[in-house]
């Protein structure tokens, strides 16, 4: 069960981190550089969001340390 709890919780967290990922990137890309900025920010968004997904403890502890 705990486990059960354990990956649902990690399915959000990579969902979520991927998806912010990717909008913060096309967001950036639109504003500064048009169309293909936004399909390359957003494909680099994408990568930095699984990274973050796979490695959900020491991104929480990168975002703490940074506030």
């Amino acid at each position: 069960m705990l486990r059960t709890i354990g990956l649902i919780l990690h399915t959000l967290w990579a969902v979520c981190a991927m998806a912010t990922g990717t909008f913060v990137g096309v967001a950036v890309g639109l504003h500064s550089s048009g169309w293909i900025g936004a399909v390359v920010l957003g494909v680099v968004g994408l990568v930095i969001g699984a990274l973050a997904a796979a490695f959900p403890l020491e991104t929480i502890a990168m975002i703490l340390e940074g506030l």
